[in-house]
């Protein structure tokens, strides 16, 4: 087990360091996913894609080049990160190319500063969002203990389709940090607080 644990970590290490530092239409959705696992991910993916694509509306585009310090990803390059994680995961597990449209290549360092404006950012995340969805759509349960090749390491499609869930939380998290610090509120705490506001007003006598 902690091999396992071992192995995880340092995936998702390689994985993030990989990139330090497409642009194609987005797809109708999927299908409903064939499994209970792969609905259930799909059920929490889901949420932070919608948060990574609410947050990236907020932000203007003069802070899309912003980076907390030299040598860290800029705004506009950790949204295009989540996008390269997207393909390449659901590349490993499923053996399928992103669309030619997209202009995916394996080199997240030229990937991440493939643009840094915003309404285009925005269309390459969903587009990787939807091939995300048409690939755990299409993926049967018998897949779920195949193994696959991610960065060296002999891992199943599980795994690294809990580390495609983990990539985009991390980077979700890195986001909502940088919005912060340039003092943009996440769009779902700002209706967090109006509903807290309401619930307050309603108790008033």
């Amino acid at each position: 087990m902690k091999n396992v644990i071992r192995t995880l970590a340092t995936v998702g290490l390689v994985l993030g360091l990989v990139g330090s530092t497409a642009h194609a239409a987005p797809v109708a959705p999927a299908a409903a996913a064939k499994g209970a696992f792969q609905r259930d991910l799909l059920g929490v993916y889901s949420d932070a894609e919608k948060k990574v694509l609410d947050l990236e509306e907020a932000v203007p585009q003069n802070k899309f080049d912003w980076r907390p310090a030299p040598g860290v990803r800029s705004i506009a390059e950790a949204y295009l990160h989540i996008a390269f994680g997207n393909y390449a995961m659901i590349k490993f597990v499923t053996g399928k190319e992103p669309p030619a449209e997209a202009g995916f290549e394996m080199n997240p360092v030229k990937w991440d500063k493939k643009s840094k404006d915003k309404a285009e950012i925005k269309k390459i995340l969903e587009a990787s969002f939807a091939f995300v969805h048409a690939g755990l759509a299409a993926l049967p349960d018998a897949d779920l203990d195949k193994m696959v090749n991610f960065f060296g390491h002999e891992m199943t499609t599980r795994a690294v389709l809990i580390i495609l869930d983990g990539h985009i939380n991390e980077h979700l998290g890195q986001s909502v940090a940088y919005a912060r610090a340039n003092k943009i509120t996440p769009p779902w705490s700002k209706d967090e607080k109006a509903n807290e506001k309401a619930h307050m007003a309603e108790k008033k006598p």
